[in-house]
């Protein structure tokens, strides 16, 4: 029995299902505020599992959140 091959999702699709633009989420990624892709079939085309972004996504933190106060109260 073969294991059938998992989807992956490119900036496009994870566009779709997040609400987020193609712009905001190459952004991210250059940044470091997204996972690493979980495959990489050319430098320019990284493509992700849906789990891991749909684990990403809750575990942002809500809009307007000030990250940048993390530990200071």
């Amino acid at each position: 029995m073969t294991e059938k091959p998992q989807e992956l999702w490119d900036y496009k699709r994870i566009a779709e299902e997040t609400g987020l633009s193609v712009g905001t989420l190459r952004r991210y990624k250059k940044t470091g505020h997204m996972p690493a892709p979980d495959e990489l079939p050319a430098p320019d085309r990284p493509r992700w599992y849906p789990t891991t972004i749909t684990e990403w996504m809750a575990s942002r933190p809500g809009r307007g959140t000030r990250t940048d106060l993390r530990g200071e109260q």
